[in-house]
């Protein structure tokens, strides 16, 4: 097995901990997620996946403010309250963000080599939407989230990136699971 096979089962079971942990809204998952982020920059830059490489850069940095901003708003259970964007917000994110992945999509078909420019877009702005929702703890980041990972699904095969391809199934199928629990937090804390 190389090097490569390694560093992404390594960075497969840091992610399915980060997953695991987040549904169970505790704070360590953001640990576990950074660690999975760095692997992946790694991996997806040698697999000449550039946005998606980016875009786990920026989870790492998403992780330290969902870790800060995690410790920082808790309530009276020592948990980050699970909130709800209204339909309003939703519709401008999916204006702006089809927008944005056109034409980011654009700029990677003319500027580098990488064989799926647009979904590759789609998937690095919309993430990064998603990911901020769910630092945030919006319940609604599960939709994103079921979408998002299920188009994964078809990326990593396309690429080759079995075991993450595999982490995609995993991901998409949990998010029910994590939109469930969530939904019992966000429906307890308003009772």
């Amino acid at each position: 097995m190389d090097i490569f096979k390694i560093l992404e089962i390594v960075g497969v079971t840091c992610g399915m901990l980060y997953l695991l942990l987040i549904i169970r809204e505790n704070i360590w998952c953001w640990l576990f997620g950074i660690l999975a982020s760095a692997i992946t920059v790694f991996l997806y830059i040698e697999f000449k996946l550039y946005l998606e490489a980016g875009l786990n850069f920026y989870y790492i940095l998403a992780g330290i403010y969902g870790w800060i901003f995690w410790s920082r708003h808790k309530n009276k259970d020592r948990k980050t309250p699970v909130t709800d964007w209204i339909p309003r917000s939703h519709l401008l994110v999916l204006f702006a963000g089809t927008l944005l992945s056109l034409g980011l999509g654009q700029i990677m078909d003319l500027h580098t080599d990488s064989p799926r420019p647009f979904i590759d877009a789609g998937l690095t702005i919309f993430s990064f939407t998603a990911t901020y929702m769910e630092a945030r703890k919006v319940l609604s980041t599960w939709y994103y989230w079921f979408i998002l990972n299920g188009v994964s699904v078809w990326l990593h095969i396309d690429r080759g990136l079995y075991f993450y391809a595999a982490l995609s199934v995993f991901y998409t199928f949990m998010c029910i699971v994590g939109y469930l629990e969530w939904k019992k937090s966000y429906t307890s804390q308003t009772v």
